[in-house]
């Protein structure tokens, strides 16, 4: 497994309120993948795997307003 910030431990307050283009670049430079699972009250269908390197974004109005890993 490559380098992720603080171990792996996600913050929330380390992403929400920020663009998605922000979210998106600061979760890349710190190792994570990412995907948007629910955008303007929308969801998305996902698949079931779990992975440590991903964050799941909830995006409304273009800023993320939730943020968890998995």
């Amino acid at each position: 497994m490559s380098y992720l910030r603080n171990n792996g431990i996600i913050s929330k307050e380390e992403y929400v309120g920020k663009s998605i283009d922000e979210a998106i670049k600061y979760a890349e430079e710190g190792g994570f993948t990412h995907r948007i699972v629910e955008e303007n009250g929308k969801s998305f269908i996902l698949t079931m795997d779990f992975r440590t390197d991903r964050l799941n974004f909830r995006v409304r109005g273009g800023y993320v307003t939730d943020v968890y890993g998995g």
